[in-house]
């Protein structure tokens, strides 16, 4: 199974009861792809007019940016270093309630209704607990909320309005390239690396680093085989991290076409199959940071799930 999948996806993929007792309270932060708010009433269906707040600012503010996950039902207090942390479960009743009212208000509080959100209902008891709302990045920035009638972003992990000339900017992602980093098994011991353009302009001259996981390595051949590999380069440390990172630097002869996909780089493993009884699954991780011409930055983990 190959992912893609955000900070913001990836932490609501492994969301259950268990995983936020055992891994966020006490020891999770608030930050940029995650926003925690108790209900206002939390013994009551209905959502009152902060709730309604909340939701269109955590819409507006994620799909705006990088995407993320508004939890409702968690406490989320202060530290030593005035860092928002998460202390504890103030569960909400009438769960069901609350999540058919957020569906139906999801359209009606943020202005173009944002594509691709998910609802996760995590029961403490009965028919009661915490909702999450994963919000994904959109594709058609900006969304103002409907309540304040404000533009929000996320950053510094807090919802903060933006000012015209951000605005802006956003109004003009509509018209750039959106690059997607892709790794796809080929045969039992290829990866090849590609770049899809999701955007509506065509992606000059590309830049992609990313790190090689323990057991992959690249082939020393560019794609057909036979030619020593140029176009990309090995580097050991990347933003202060040491390691082994993959640096493409073939870029100013390229472009990414919206709606196409490019190859670039062929990788190859060692993983040995076993008997069926004996299989395990893991995964590689990919961290990679991808960049064009008139378009934002985008860093992420691709991961590849494999059997050994």
């Amino acid at each position: 199974m190959l992912d893609n999948m955000d900070n913001a996806e990836s932490l609501f993929r492994k969301l259950d009861l268990a995983y936020v007792q055992q891994e966020m309270i006490g020891k999770a932060f608030e930050n940029n792809w995650l926003e925690c708010k108790e209900k206002q009433r939390p013994d009551q269906g209905p959502l009152d007019q902060g709730d309604k707040s909340n939701f269109a600012k955590a819409l507006s503010g994620f799909a705006n940016t990088s995407g993320g996950v508004l939890i409702l039902g968690l406490e989320a207090r202060k530290d030593n270093d005035d860092i928002d942390q998460i202390v504890g479960i103030k569960p909400i009743k009438e769960l069901k309630k609350v999540e058919s009212a957020l569906r139906e208000l999801e359209s009606r509080v943020v202005e173009r209704m944002v594509a691709g959100v998910e609802y996760l209902p995590i029961a403490t008891a009965g028919d009661e607990g915490l909702i999450a709302v994963y919000i994904p990045q959109s594709e058609r920035p900006p969304h103002r909320s409907q309540i304040d009638n404000k533009f929000y972003l996320r950053a510094g992990g807090v919802f903060s309005a933006m000012p015209v000339s951000l605005i802006e900017d956003l109004f003009a992602r509509r018209l750039r390239p959106a690059l997607e980093f892709i790794i796809r098994k080929i045969g039992n011991d290829r990866l090849v690396v590609s770049l899809a353009n999701r955007g509506k302009a065509s992606a000059r001259n590309p830049y992609v680093i990313f790190g090689l996981p323990n057991g992959i390595r690249q082939s020393g051949y560019e794609l057909n085989g036979n030619t020593r590999l140029e176009s990309w380069a090995a580097v050991h440390e990347y933003k202060g991290e040491k390691g082994v990172y993959m640096s493409f630097r073939a870029g100013s002869n390229l472009v990414v076409h919206p709606d196409s996909e490019v190859a670039l780089l062929q990788l190859q493993h060692s993983v040995v199959e076993r008997r069926e009884s004996m299989r395990t699954t893991a995964t590689w991780d990919f961290a990679y940071h991808v960049y064009a011409e008139n378009m934002l930055p985008v860093e992420g983990v691709f991961q590849v799930e494999f059997e050994a």
